[in-house]
């Protein structure tokens, strides 16, 4: 088996307990020489961008067989053996703007519900200073609009009650998280390819890039665009975060605590990057915080559970604070 089929393998395994269409549609490329050949010509090595690329194209126009089988096409067909060739006709009619897709867009998840474990992180540096945050990886920065969210924790409350995204997270484990964090007064983030919230085709891209058979996702999704028109867009720097990182670190206010933080934006890096980036903030009063895969800066496996690692500090050292699910939905605080 070659590398990007065991991408799509993993990727498989890791989609099963959450995504039965994306699991047999993973199989299904695994088993294909022609969607593999597809998949090679994408800008990531993850497997992420041909599913997000697929699914962008039903978004657009789901006049298709494939669209029985996605939910935000219309479809409530289950996964079967019609899959893969329905998918494998797809692709090739398709198979142009596919091309153009994998050549030009990247992935952009702006999962919402993982910020029930960067509001506790957030809380958990707090020195009385008021926030200045400054996020990798930002996409259309909506996670950076976190404090404007509601938040359910096992019936504790915080953030905005009145919010129109409300995320409940369960707590794993016998602690209870920090929820008291302080109030964010400048914001900014970085994006090799930020999401213009005002272009139909970025939002759609946005969406392209959820699992099509988790409505939850969507929704969350549908109501953080509406937070972002209430309180206006964060503003995202396009372009390298280890280039433009220093200038925007120096344009935070004096006066604040400045948090460089990111979710699931490293495995994009590669690990001299990483390095690169631990230098870069080891020589900075900043605080930094990260949830990403256990093998990016834990060096855990990832084991039987699909997890993130929230890890938090100054100085370019991280320590671990907790566990969440990668999609968020649950925390386990250290």
């Amino acid at each position: 088996m070659g590398p990007r089929a065991q991408d799509f393998r993993n990727f498989g395994i890791v989609a099963g307990s959450d995504s039965p269409l994306y699991a047999r549609v993973c199989e299904a490329i695994v088993g294909s020489p022609e969607l593999l050949k597809l998949a090679a010509s994408s800008s990531e090595p993850q497997a992420n961008l041909l599913l997000a690329a697929i699914h962008a194209e039903l978004l657009r126009d789901g006049d298709d067989e494939l669209a029985a089988y996605y939910p935000t096409a219309g479809g409530d067909r289950a996964p079967d053996d019609g899959l893969r060739p329905a998918l494998e006709r797809f692709c090739e009619r398709r198979r142009a703007r596919l091309e153009s897709t994998l050549a030009t867009r990247y992935t952009q998840t702006n999962e919402t519900s993982r910020c029930s474990a960067l509001l506790p992180a957030f809380a958990s540096v707090a020195d009385g200073r008021p926030l200045a945050q400054i996020e990798i990886g930002a996409s259309a920065g909506l996670n950076g609009l976190w404090d404007h969210y509601a938040y359910d924790y096992d019936g504790r409350a915080a953030g905005e009650a009145d919010s129109p995204l409300r995320l409940a997270c369960e707590l794993i484990g016998p602690n209870v998280p920090p929820l008291d964090p302080p109030p964010v007064v400048w914001r900014a983030g970085i994006d090799r390819s930020p999401v213009d919230l005002r272009d139909e085709d970025d939002v759609r891209w946005l969406r392209a890039c959820l699992w099509p058979d988790q409505a939850a996702r969507h929704a969350r999704l549908e109501a953080a665009l509406q937070v972002a028109r209430e309180h206006g867009p964060v503003e995202v720097r396009r372009g390298d975060a280890l280039e433009l990182l220093p200038g925007v670190i120096d344009a935070a206010p004096a006066d604040a605590l400045v948090c460089v933080f990111h979710t699931a934006t490293l495995i994009y890096f590669g690990e001299e990057k990483v390095a690169e980036l631990r230098r870069l903030l080891a020589e900075r009063d900043v605080v930094w915080i990260g949830g990403e895969a256990p093998s990016v800066l834990a060096g855990e496996d990832i084991g039987p559970t699909p997890h993130f690692v929230m890890t938090a500090g100054r100085g370019g050292e991280l320590r671990q604070v907790g566990h969440m699910g990668h999609h968020g939905g649950w925390l386990e605080w250290f």
